[in-house]
């Protein structure tokens, strides 16, 4: 019987190497449920590796997974059987289908009925798109577009891989807003600070796969080993 302690999503020890490189170096870290957890750190440290753990496509040398105490061993296309749902970096989107369709796409989860498409299109502010192609739109719609698809399926876990990459700062806003309101567990991978700082409640740094600060906001911004890893003198 799993505890509350248990309940969400947690990585244990977790370790992967491709060839010499060791991309993820014994990294532990619990999501708990309505929790919006950061996971930042210079290029190469392993965070798309670690989202890549999570989803399937890469197998870890050692370490587990478990979603609500029990083992979750997640295969990319079973996702949505376990609640979880993905953005790319960039906007992977499917030409020869309207953005509703692509939308729809999503609609795997149990929870998700037919007119969810339309509804997380009217939340991400471009469902007066719906019937248009993707590659019609601009950059930042088509971003848009990629939320809409994660949120109709209702997950229970919505993992953002880079989502303000390529917004202006009046779009990063907007994200912000919505991710605040996702009203569910956010795992999210970002390169702008100041986006990371204001949404999360909690924030893993990592460098060359090791995770060296695990705290609140305000905790990352003033310890010294992520201004040496990742912030500068800025910091």
């Amino acid at each position: 019987m799993s505890t509350h302690d248990d309940q969400g999503l947690s990585l244990h020890h977790i370790t992967v190497r491709f060839g010499g490189l060791l991309a993820l170096d014994d990294v532990s870290l619990r999501v708990p449920p309505g929790r919006i957890v950061g996971i930042i750190g210079p290029n190469g440290a392993g965070k798309t590796t670690l989202f890549n753990v999570i989803c399937g496509f890469v197998t870890p040398q050692s370490g587990a997974i478990t979603l609500d105490g029990r083992p979750l061993r997640p295969r990319p296309h079973h996702l949505h059987r376990h609640g979880i749902a993905r953005t790319l970096q960039g906007v992977g989107q499917f030409g020869g289908m309207t953005v509703l369709e692509n939308v729809q796409v999503g609609l795997r989860s149990r929870r998700a009925k037919p007119e969810d498409a339309y509804e997380a299109l009217e939340r991400c502010g471009v469902a007066e798109h719906a019937k248009a192609h993707p590659a019609e739109l601009p950059y930042a719609k088509r971003k848009r577009v990629e939320l809409a698809r994660a949120l109709a399926a209702k997950p229970r876990i919505l993992m953002l891989d880079e989502p303000a990459g390529g917004l202006d700062p009046d779009e990063i806003a907007w994200l912000a807003d919505l991710i605040r309101d996702a009203g569910t567990t956010v795992l999210l991978v970002e390169h702008h600070m100041d986006l990371v700082m204001s949404v999360c409640d909690e924030i893993l740094v990592l460098d060359f796969g090791k995770p060296i600060a695990l705290g609140s906001p305000g905790e990352i911004r003033t310890d010294p080993k992520v201004a040496e890893a990742y912030l500068g003198a800025a910091a």
